[in-house]
């Protein structure tokens, strides 16, 4: 596991607070154009949406953009090695300000004393894109409040998982036939040719394929050659996919510099550190078929989970709640299906729960001797304006709403765990599966949504659960509720051969009482030295990057591209 890395603020090296005026006053100066370019390419170099922060190549830029400040930058970064000045969260956010600030027509950036001053730049945003300063006395919603925001843009290395899950999905999951018979089935094939122009294998093959131009960038490499910055629609010249179907994609993945500052403009009312412009749009004409890479991380997601928010967006607003309902359910089979073809440890995985009047029960159970795992698969997602506006109350209702009691229509999340596990331990049984039959059961929400995973999210859900399930109720040992996202159980996989999930939670719990943090980004004791197995989203993700390079670059080798 990476070690986390911790932005320098401009309150520690300036001793004050900064201010968004002052901000935009310095960015006011500079044409936008080159200020955003300029950050695209620190971003992209600097690898920050990646899970290995570059500890060196930021200290070289840091040094270099804020040279005044040398002496405390030192002394930050030797009282700790985790310490750095650039962000993917914070150089976004910068982008976004410079389209709002930055005139069409300004200085250029390519003096010392613009380039310091766009450093100064960078230590503002790590303060301002903070919806607010965290108190010792913040309780557990209010760390998680401010935490959020960054979910989406911290580092990450499931992009290859992600890609492999969407093709799973694609080839298996929509094939299969309990699909076919729901009354609100949506053929996703049918839908994305329709709206997008192009079939699905194609549109996830480009969008890696343009990802890969920007995934190895080093600095020697740009200073020798600028294009290494840029993508110009004639990287795929020797392509076996015919041109009109990659200037198709590029009309639907890309924007005009001009149209991408609309795009921030209308967004104005939304939270300042809601980014969702840059993970529909990552790459910017910056000239005819010419494309510089905001994030290369956004572009990859377009071939994994951004895939179904392509299709999402592309749809008149009266076809999406039919796609968000029905995406729901290829969720819940997607969990399953992943399960069933990697759990050997000796457990029984059950992909399907009723009590004994036949009503539904739990999304999945695994039986494992007198253990049992529940499972509540859950694809809602948290809206924007929670997610991103600094509220407690907000985030707080959002919550309840989707993943903790639910509405007038039915439980939701933990509300839904509770109220299955307290009929099964009430004596309803699974099927055959009496509660006298089982001494101990571990709950598990398992979710499509990222931010479920954030740092004091689980701590969270854990307090809620407390006050919505009643353990002394039972004889039975009920554990704190585990929260997993998709990565999670997709990471997972490959041990599932060895052992058992009671086990893996219980290694997981002994290292992390508060669940605090994901069991990704935890130490499980029990996986620490053991090398996974077979696991069949990277199976599918190495499957689909051989064909994607012999259709887009021919037999080229992959280190070449």
């Amino acid at each position: 596991m990476a070690k986390a890395a911790v932005l320098i603020t401009y309150r520690e090296i300036l001793g004050k607070e900064p201010e968004l005026p002052a901000l935009h006053k310095i960015l006011k100066k500079y044409e936008r154009r080159e200020v955003i370019f300029l950050l695209a390419k620190v971003n992209c170099l600097l690898g920050t949406w990646q899970n290995a922060p570059y500890y060196e190549l930021d200290e070289r830029f840091s040094n270099y953009l804020l040279g005044d400040f040398h002496l405390q930058l030192k002394e930050l970064r030797r009282a700790s090695d985790t310490r750095v000045v650039f962000s993917r969260f914070t150089l976004l956010y910068l982008i976004k300000q410079a389209c709002i600030a930055c005139p069409e027509k300004g200085a250029q950036v390519n003096t010392r004393r613009a380039h310091s001053e766009i450093g100064i730049c960078c230590l503002m945003a790590n303060d301002l894109v903070l919806p607010f300063v965290p108190k010792e006395t913040d309780g557990t919603l209010e760390r998680l409040t401010n935490l959020l925001p960054f979910s989406d843009y911290i580092s990450q290395e499931h992009y290859s998982m992600e890609i492999g899950r969407t093709q799973i999905i694609l080839d298996e999951i929509l094939r299969l036939p309990l699909l076919a018979a729901r009354s609100d089935f949506v053929d996703i094939e049918v839908l994305f040719q329709k709206y997008l122009g192009l079939d699905l294998r194609t549109f996830c093959e480009l969008s890696f394929g343009c990802s890969s131009k920007f995934l190895k960038v080093k600095l020697e490499e740009l200073e020798a050659n600028p294009e290494t910055a840029v993508l110009r629609s004639s990287y795929f010249a020797k392509s076996k996919i015919p041109s009109d179907k990659i200037a198709q994609f590029f009309s639907k993945t890309t924007i005009t510099e001009s149209s991408f500052v609309d795009k921030v403009d209308q967004s104005k009312d939304r939270p300042r550190n809601d980014l969702t412009v840059f993970q529909a749009f990552p790459l910017i004409e910056i000239a005819n078929e010419v494309f510089a890479c905001l994030d290369p991380g956004f572009i990859i997601d377009k071939a994994g989970r951004g895939l179904y928010w392509t299709l999402f967006f592309a749809l008149p607003d009266e076809h999406r709640g039919k796609l968000a309902s029905f995406w729901g359910a290829v969720f819940e089979l997607y969990i399953n299906y992943v399960l069933s073809k990697s759990y050997e440890a000796g457990g029984i995985f059950f992909p399907e729960s009723k009590v004994s009047n036949g009503d539904g029960a739990f999304d999945a159970f695994i039986l494992e001797g007198r253990n049992l795992i529940v499972f509540e698969h859950k694809s809602s997602v948290i809206r924007a304006d929670a997610k991103y506006a600094g509220d407690p109350s907000k985030l707080k209702k959002e919550l309840d709403l989707k993943f903790i009691e639910g509405d007038t229509a039915g439980s939701k999340g933990l509300g839904q765990l509770s109220k299955h596990l307290a009929r099964f331990l009430r004596g309803d049984k699974l099927g055959d599966l009496s509660s006298a039959n089982v001494d101990k059961v571990y709950p598990v929400l398992v979710c499509l949504e990222s931010t479920m995973v954030t740092p004091y999210l689980g701590r969270y859900l854990n307090e809620r659960f407390r006050t919505i399930f009643r353990r002394r109720d039972f004889r039975q040992v009920v554990t704190p509720v585990f929260t997993l996202g998709v990565s999670d159980i997709e990471n997972l996989l490959g041990y599932l051969q060895s052992f058992l999930f009671s086990a893996i939670l219980e290694s997981y719990h002994s290292k992390n009482k508060t669940m605090l943090t994901s069991i990704s980004s935890s130490e499980v004791p029990l996986l620490k030295y053991v090398k996974p197995q077979r696991n069949i989203a990277m199976e599918r993700f190495s499957e689909f990057s051989e064909i994607m390079v012999k259709d887009l670059f021919g037999d080229m080798p992959e280190d070449s591209v």
